[in-house]
């Protein structure tokens, strides 16, 4: 159980409605059979969860967390085992309330999104200023931003849209 303090000052950052220590929540994090090499449906239980909502509230939130000597780990769309917590005494950071498209630069041909966008949230709009995007083979529901940062990124548009780890401009 993460300490009251420590809880409050989360809380302080996000607001009572996105952070939850609740174990039926707790347990929607710690149910991840996908790719869960451990050969069980369950991960380890979160100690709380905290959904910012944008990169000042992420930077608060590390920087609380990082202060009062806890350990975090951030969630994107949360696909397999990998999305949580591998040992106890972790705060899952759900990135989820960060799903906006913040630029489509036609001219450049590029997007600045957030982590909780998904491939056929940012191809749909991409398509309506006559651009694509890459498509990684684990399906459109997947984050490009995540693809792009931390995985390989192979999939049928790879041809022509290159690969997810060539594709990244900048990162903040």
């Amino acid at each position: 159980m993460l300490p009251k303090d420590a809880y409050n000052e989360l809380e302080n950052v996000v607001g009572a409605e996105n952070i939850s220590q609740e174990p039926g929540i707790l347990d929607g994090y710690a149910w991840q059979p996908a790719l869960n090499l451990l050969g069980t449906k369950w991960i380890t239980r979160p100690e709380a969860v905290v959904l910012p909502g944008s990169t000042e509230e992420v930077q608060k939130i590390v920087k609380i967390i990082n202060r009062l000597g806890l350990k975090f780990k951030p969630f994107s769309t949360g696909w397999a085992a990998w999305g949580g917590p591998s040992e106890e005494g972790v705060i899952q950071v759900d990135l989820r309330r960060m799903n906006r498209i913040i630029e489509i630069n036609v001219k450049d041909m590029y997007a600045v999104v957030e982590p909780y966008v998904i491939g056929a949230q940012l191809q749909a709009e991409a398509m309506k200023v006559g651009l694509n995007c890459h498509i990684i083979g684990a399906g459109p529901n997947t984050s490009p931003l995540a693809n792009t940062t931390s995985g390989w990124g192979y999939g049928h548009t790879g041809l022509v849209t290159s690969y997810g780890g060539r594709n990244a401009l900048s990162v903040e």
